[in-house]
């Protein structure tokens, strides 16, 4: 007993954790948790660094994004709305905000703040060394204007998408929507030259569904073969719905494009871009027929 109890003691007067002395050293903990997807605790060390220095807009961000991939879009958008207040033009808060602002369907409020981050990264160029996602930029916005209907404009991003990509991964999932985009602006040429552009070798891990759908409007796959990446979970179901759905779209079956946007709203995940986008369709359909 006395040894249990000596034991408890010992156990009690172990020293905490090392708390970051400062808030650079929590933002840096924070990104290096979330990194490794553990949220929660990524959760805590932003909040030191909010604690630390609340001026800094960037643990305000880090939040924001450990929140959003949990999907706690609600508070996530709160907590960009802080790192703005600190810093109204932070391109980067715009960046995340309007990413999830698409992820709720609220898209003249996504495009506004896309467009801002654009035109804030675009004159700070070189300059601003926290500007590290011009990627992301550029296929949000381009995404925006898509769900918008202005698909020069989206054709436009994502060539800018594309400029910037470093990997087949990104690559792949800029030219996926600019394809679609081009061929709704009236540009099938330019359309054309993106489908040349793609193997099925390219190295793609996230964006698979993707390439999938380019192949299919390549026809190197077909419908069946693309179809059965569905059965992988809401995400994908979601994403290679709307794929498929929009190539019958643009080769004259709305009646069976609609089935498949159908199918890509009814999942699990709406807060995925194939279910935002597929809903985007529906409403069109909708006000066509009235």
């Amino acid at each position: 007993m006395m040894l249990t109890i000596g034991l408890l003691f010992a156990l009690s007067t172990q020293p905490a954790p090392p708390v970051p002395a400062t808030a650079q050293a929590a933002l840096q903990e924070g990104a290096a948790l979330f990194e490794k997807q553990d949220d929660e605790k990524a959760l805590a060390a932003y909040e030191r660094a909010i604690a630390l220095d609340p001026s800094n807009p960037d643990g305000y961000i880090g939040r924001g994004r450990t929140l959003a991939r949990l999907r706690r879009y609600d508070e996530a958008l709160a907590s960009y709305g802080e790192a703005l207040k600190r810093k109204p033009d932070d391109a980067m808060a715009l960046r995340y905000r309007g990413h999830n602002y698409i992820n709720v369907r609220k898209i003249d409020l996504a495009l506004a703040d896309l467009s801002r981050a654009n035109e804030v990264a675009r004159a700070a160029a070189g300059k601003d060394p926290r500007i590290t996602d011009e990627y992301g930029i550029y296929y949000h916005l381009g995404l925006a204007r898509y769900l918008n209907g202005d698909f020069a404009g989206a054709a436009s991003a994502f060539r800018d998408c594309d400029r910037v990509s470093k990997t087949d991964e990104e690559r792949v999932g800029c030219l996926a929507w600019m394809y679609p985009a081009l061929r709704r602006a009236g540009n099938a040429a330019d359309a054309q030259q993106v489908l040349a552009r793609v193997t099925p070798d390219m190295k793609v891990t996230e964006s698979a569904a993707y390439l999938d759908r380019l192949l299919l409007f390549k026809g190197v796959k077909t419908e069946e073969e693309v179809a059965k990446r569905m059965s992988e979970g809401a995400l994908q179901a979601s994403t290679v719905a709307y794929g498929i759905g929009v190539w019958h779209l643009l080769n004259g079956r709305p009646d069976i494009a609609r089935g498949y946007f159908q199918k890509a709203t009814a999942t699990d995940a709406p807060y995925a871009f194939g279910s935002v986008a597929a809903d985007t369709e529906l409403r069109r359909m909708e006000s066509k027929v009235r």
